[in-house]
């Protein structure tokens, strides 16, 4: 692209031995075709642009002060964002907006964001300890980036700069973060960084997997932290540029010939799965059925077993589907696709209801009987704790919100509202003895790998037995509520939501509680369902 003042424009982008030489440079990164001719080192200033200094500004070097663990102990972040806070020309002489040019766009980005990454996150060697430390812990709640394919790329992670790859290891330093005692918020000058960032990749027509993974590790941040408005912005971001890169529309049980490409296409599997799920758990939480992603088919292929991807193994073998039954033992991100798929189903009966009240119930029955089948299976697997424990969490909100829908609605008889309070009541007693299984030694529990998924449940349950201690003065009930609380105050050590549902539970002032109404910050009416 010929730029005016072609001089200037030159020197942009030319590296230094050319334009020293006066010699014509194809600008190729990390070493143009001319200093690979003559064999000289070829060595690019920051294309020109670097990030100001000036008060008022957003001063990159104090990012570089970092703790000891190489988690940045301080972001700040001033006043505001424009192209002008992240990139400045140091040459008053030059007139060139690089965002006004396709061949400078890009480019421009990925030094700039690498120079910030370097200062956030320190050196290889140190990103490599916070991957290292992700794919050992949270990365088994979230399994969507192939250990192999992001581990392949560190090594150039700054001589040949991806801004896309480089957010994708600030989220996933985001993610690693722990509240500190008496935090309230996680919403941290660390975390407006990298949103900023998602932004300004957003901005600049960067659209790739890595954007999408970057966007659903946030997500995830989000929901285990509370922040329920950016989560449910955010997996939109995120489903959105999904189907840009076309995800819902490809065919993933088709085995492809390489395994190169069976591994790409099983983490592109995975992360079209992940929006699905996200999805469906953000909207349960919010009360409604505002899908994002379309409803998956019963024949949609399942992610492969996580022991296997997680050694980058692809199998060239047939995939269990989303109708694979209940008995069948899959990988635990499967079996969350699984029941997230049954989530998208009720909360479409709740708040999408037919009709038809006798073919209403008749579903209502259906979803339940299918719901039921799971819980056995998943509470079974209670002795490999965190295999199964989030799409339990999950099937149990599930079932609280299908069982409230038809408890509070004036069409539901008397004689069934009672069948519905046992079962509710059976179901929270589960929930309540499985919990304290768990978490009978506090000091064994790895909080590391605790989903944030799990929480919503916990309230939940702890709902349903505070209301039945109203009722009858039950001890037991009384001691479940109690128990519950505790649980989820230790929770709050990782994820703030814990604490978040704590702080509700500590301030019911109603006898009869629904288990659906949202905390304070999401996007739903008070009612709740069957208002």
């Amino acid at each position: 692209m010929s730029l005016p003042n072609a001089p200037a424009a030159s020197a942009v982008n030319s590296c230094v031995s050319c334009k020293q030489g006066k010699r014509k440079c194809n600008r190729v990164r990390p070493t143009c075709s001319t200093c690979t001719r003559v064999g000289r080192p070829c060595h690019y200033e920051e294309d020109s642009y670097t990030f100001p200094q000036s008060a008022g500004s957003y001063h990159s070097q104090s990012l570089h002060s970092r703790s000891d663990d190489g988690a940045p102990s301080q972001v700040p972040f001033a006043q505001g964002l424009s192209p002008n806070t992240f990139f400045s020309a140091p040459a008053s002489a030059m007139n060139i907006d690089p965002f006004r040019h396709e061949a400078l766009r890009q480019p421009t980005v990925n030094i700039a964001v690498s120079n910030e990454v370097s200062k956030i996150l320190g050196t290889i060697d140190e990103i490599h300890a916070i991957a290292t430390n992700y794919f050992d812990t949270i990365w088994q709640r979230m399994p969507i980036i192939s250990k192999v394919r992001f581990f392949e790329r560190l090594p150039t992670i700054f001589s040949n700069p991806q801004a896309d790859y480089l957010v994708v290891c600030l989220a996933m330093n985001l993610i690693l973060q722990y509240p500190t005692p008496g935090d309230q918020s996680m919403q941290s000058s660390s975390y407006v960084v990298v949103k900023s960032f998602i932004s300004l990749l957003e901005s600049t027509n960067f659209l790739s997997l890595d954007v999408v993974q970057a966007r659903l590790l946030i997500t995830f941040y989000e929901l285990g932290h509370g922040i329920q408005v950016g989560a449910s912005i955010s997996i939109a971001g995120a489903t959105r540029s999904a189907r840009l890169l076309g995800l819902n529309k490809k065919n993933f049980q088709e085995l492809k010939d390489s395994y190169q490409a069976r591994v790409v296409a099983e983490e592109e599997k995975r992360v079209w799965w992940a929006t699905v799920n996200l999805d469906r758990f953000i909207c349960l939480c919010n009360g409604d059925s505002l899908f994002i992603t379309e409803d998956p088919q019963s024949s949609d292929s399942l992610p492969i077993e996580d022991s296997q991807w997680a050694q980058d193994i692809v199998p060239d073998t047939t995939y269990h589907t989303l109708s694979t039954p209940s008995d069948i033992t899959v990988g635990h991100f499967a079996r969350e696709c699984q029941i997230s798929h049954l989530i998208g189903r009720v909360l479409r009966h709740v708040f999408e209801p037919a009709s038809d009240p006798e073919f209403h119930a008749q579903e209502a029955m259906q979803l339940e009987k299918t719901l039921m089948a799971f819980m056995p299976l998943l509470i079974e697997e209670h002795s490999k704790f965190g295999l199964y424990c989030a799409a339990l969490g999950m099937c149990s909100s599930a079932l609280f919100m299908l069982y409230d829908s038809a408890l509070f609605s004036s069409q539901t008889s008397s004689e069934y509202k009672d069948t519905l309070i046992e079962s509710i009541q059976c179901s929270s007693t589960q929930i309540t003895e499985f919990s304290r299984h768990l978490f009978g030694d506090v000091a064994a529990v790895d909080f590391d790998v605790v989903s944030p998924l799990i929480p919503l449940s916990l309230y939940q349950a702890a709902i349903v037995q505070y209301r039945v201690g109203k009722q009858t003065g039950e001890i037991r009930n009384r001691n479940g509520f109690e128990s519950l609380k505790e649980i989820l105050g230790y929770f709050d050590r990782r994820w703030l939501i814990g604490g978040r549902y704590l702080e509700a539970l500590q301030g019911l002032k109603v006898d009869f509680p629904v288990t659906t109404l949202p905390l304070s910050g999401s996007y739903v009416s008070p009612a709740g369902p069957g208002g």
